[in-house]
């Protein structure tokens, strides 16, 4: 979604319809609030990427880190290959 809104918003600004463009990169940035808005949350195992879903997240339980999923993720190829 965000490749096809930064191509459409190049390729009006490359035309000179620049109103259009920024009209096409509101519209995306909209539909993104509106998408961040309605979906719901997901709960996510760094060791087995299990997605939990329909859950009351209630503060207990930590944001995404990419760095600590990306721990799990080497610590299991490296599993894999001494298998």
């Amino acid at each position: 979604m965000v490749a096809a809104g930064a191509i459409l918003s190049t390729a009006a600004y490359y035309y000179h319809y620049h109103l259009w463009s920024l009209g096409i990169l509101m519209g995306f940035a909209l539909v993104d609030m509106i998408l961040f808005a309605v979906m719901p949350d997901v709960l996510v195992c760094y060791r087995c990427s299990s997605r939990y879903r329909n859950f009351d997240p209630a503060g207990e339980t930590p944001y995404f880190n990419l760095e600590t999923s990306e721990r799990y993720r080497q610590e299991a190829i490296r599993l894999k290959k001494n298998a």
